[in-house]
């Protein structure tokens, strides 16, 4: 099943327990229709569909969790007032919705809290005579939940399967880019090591003997001009300096290459070494890519440069856990990450605006995410608020990320 097929799936059946609550409410409305009691079932009725699409719609989960609670008020008193004993179908869309908010225990302990409500709201409609009718009834409406919240569970366990498949594939191919750039930077380090050490070392040889056949050239070009005592001797000196003087041009020419080629190759080699940066940001890019829930704004505009690949891994492995908890823990619909400098430290904050928990309690990412960071003399710190959750990494950038 592909995310697409999952999310028409969702839709499905939130579209079905929409319907279930407005068939059911027009039932009770149409049952109690010539009683007293009509126009507070209507007004019942109409607030629980109404609650169910606030619910099924709204983002912040502290008050999903209120309308749920109301939601089950409200069907309660369905129960009480109402004696059509299909107003049960209401708990079995009340449980499968606290299956995606608590847990299939917390789902399951609602589920028969559920039942024994209805039992009880039976017997007062139906009186302890007829007590065998009403503990059949409920026991018939506790299997269908019981089908239901399997379903439903089985349905959250497949998505997260599929989830944390999407997870590890995203990590494996962040990896994998990291790696594929760290060994491109090491690839070019040996190369400038190589052109430096061993091209540069040959071409300032060759510069130090074209220099001494100048010189040379020159202090011929000197002796020869000091004969001048004959005109023989002048005509013969004429000849030679002429010599002289194409030798010292040819070895003047060859010295000009040789520096030139010698500074071509200092400066591939400073170009070389200055292309070792690396991008963390196509990394992090690879590790959001695919994620439909959360809106992710990354801010690279004020990044310092990476140079140094554990700095990378370390700080890629930070981002990694806190997109996940994002995605996991809590109900956020945006995520920002952003970098930047301050005072020789690399900062990266990852802010959502999900609903915390009151109290936090650092789990194993977090540790572990304190520990990659206390190795290399960094600090992580975090803080919930009402706008959402944040997360600061603070670490030295280090001699070989300066410019």
């Amino acid at each position: 099943m592909t995310d697409s097929d999952y999310f028409n799936s969702e839709k499905m059946l939130n579209f079905s327990g929409t319907l279930v609550i407005f068939l059911i409410g027009s039932l009770a409305v149409y049952t109690e229709r010539d009683t007293w009691l009509w126009p507070l079932v209507a007004v019942l009725a109409v607030s629980m569909f109404i609650g169910f699409i606030v619910f099924l719609i709204g983002d912040d989960r502290s008050r999903k969790h209120r309308i749920f609670w109301i939601l089950g008020l409200l069907i309660t008193l369905f129960f009480f007032l109402v004696e059509v004993d299909v107003v049960a179908i209401l708990a079995i869309v009340w449980v499968v919705q606290a299956a995606e908010l608590y847990g299939p225990r917390r789902a399951a302990f609602l589920a028969l809290v559920s039942i024994t409500v209805f039992l009880l709201s039976q017997i007062f409609h139906n009186g302890m005579e007829n007590s065998f009718d009403s503990l059949t009834s409920a026991v018939l409406y506790g299997l269908f939940q019981v089908f239901a919240l399997s379903a439903v569970q089985r349905g959250i366990r497949e998505r997260l399967r599929r989830e944390e498949t999407a997870l590890l594939n995203r990590e494996l191919i962040a990896t994998r880019d990291l790696l594929s750039q760290s060994t491109a930077q090491a690839e070019r380090v040996r190369i400038a090591r190589n052109l430096h050490d061993i091209l540069g070392h040959h071409m300032t040889a060759l510069i130090l003997n074209l220099e001494v056949a100048n010189h040379n050239v020159k202090q011929r070009t000197g002796i020869e001009n000091s004969v001048r005592s004959t005109k023989q001797a002048s005509e013969n000196f004429s000849a030679g300096n002429d010599g002289g003087d194409k030798a010292q041009e040819k070895v003047e020419q060859a010295l000009a290459l040789a520096k030139l080629l010698l500074g071509d190759i200092r400066t591939a080699v400073s170009e070389l070494r200055e292309d070792d940066r690396i991008d963390l940001k196509s990394s992090i890019e690879k590790l959001i890519e695919g994620i439909p829930s959360v809106v992710f704004d990354i801010d690279w505009s004020a990044a310092p440069l990476i140079r140094s690949v554990r700095l990378a891994e370390i700080l890629l492995r930070c981002s990694q856990e806190a997109i996940t908890n994002v995605i996991r823990h809590s109900s956020a619909n945006t995520c920002r990450i952003a970098m930047t400098k301050l005072d020789g430290l690399c900062v990266l904050t990852i802010t959502d605006n999900g609903s915390p928990p009151s109290e936090i309690v650092a789990g194993n990412g977090i540790k572990g995410m304190q520990e990659r960071v206390a190795a290399i003399g960094g600090s992580l710190n975090w803080e919930a608020s009402l706008e959402g959750f944040s997360l600061c990494v603070k670490v030295p950038l280090g001699a070989e990320n300066e410019d």
